[in-house]
């Protein structure tokens, strides 16, 4: 008797398709962050990372997109760290209304960004994938997105790479991935810490300046 072959399991829709298929069905101007998050939900964590990195990537009418999206990513990463099996979403966020237009452009661009990259991951390094590392990673986010919400100008798109990186590594179980991502945000930690050092150090010497200029 032969051995039965297995039926290979078909590959799951990217997260590109699924929100191609949620703008074809969407008949308004505008689109709901909370409707772009429920046709990838089932994603988990990965799905909402890479989502969240959406409104960092394209003009917005609306302010302190950093903000909001930073306090997201923040929140998912604390969910990560508690040890939630799935993302929940505060309601202001979900109510954000972003351009169906402006949606589907961001989708357009970063599709084949994203099927360069699913090519180059792979299941590896399954050791950073455990539960005692995915907290370690939602502990990184949290400060990650601290910074983003940070108002200092022209740091989104860098943050929203960063993000789509992170993205990718959980959606694809890319342990080597991930790994490079930690030690490319703890040194990008490290230098802010300098960084706001410096800054610290050189305001507090020109406000002495100004002082004694008027004094």
């Amino acid at each position: 008797m032969g051995l039965l072959k297995r039926t290979p399991r078909p590959k799951p829709p990217r997260v590109s398709e699924l929100l191609e298929a949620t703008l074809t069905a969407w008949d308004q101007e505008k689109i709901g962050f909370g409707q772009l998050v429920d046709a990838i939900h089932e994603r988990g964590f990965g799905a909402l990372i890479l989502l969240a990195a959406l409104p960092c990537m394209i003009p917005l009418p609306v302010g302190f997109m950093g903000g909001i999206f930073g306090t997201l990513l923040s929140l998912i990463g604390l969910q990560m760290l508690i040890g939630f099996d799935h993302p929940w979403m505060p309601g202001f966020v979900r109510r954000i209304q972003i351009p169906k237009t402006s949606v589907a452009k961001f989708v357009k661009v970063l599709d084949p960004w994203l099927e360069r990259i699913e090519k180059l991951c792979k299941p590896s390094w399954t050791f950073f994938l455990t539960r005692h590392a995915h907290r370690f990673t939602g502990f990184l986010l949290i400060f990650l997105g601290i910074e983003l919400a940070l108002p200092v100008p022209m740091t989104n798109m860098p943050f929203a790479i960063a993000m789509i990186g992170y993205a990718m590594a959980l959606l694809e179980r890319d342990g080597r991935w991930l790994a490079a991502l930690w030690a490319v945000t703890l040194i990008q930690f490290g230098a802010a810490f300098w960084f706001g050092d410096w800054v610290v150090m050189h305001l507090g010497g020109f406000v002495e300046s100004v002082r004694n200029l008027f004094s």
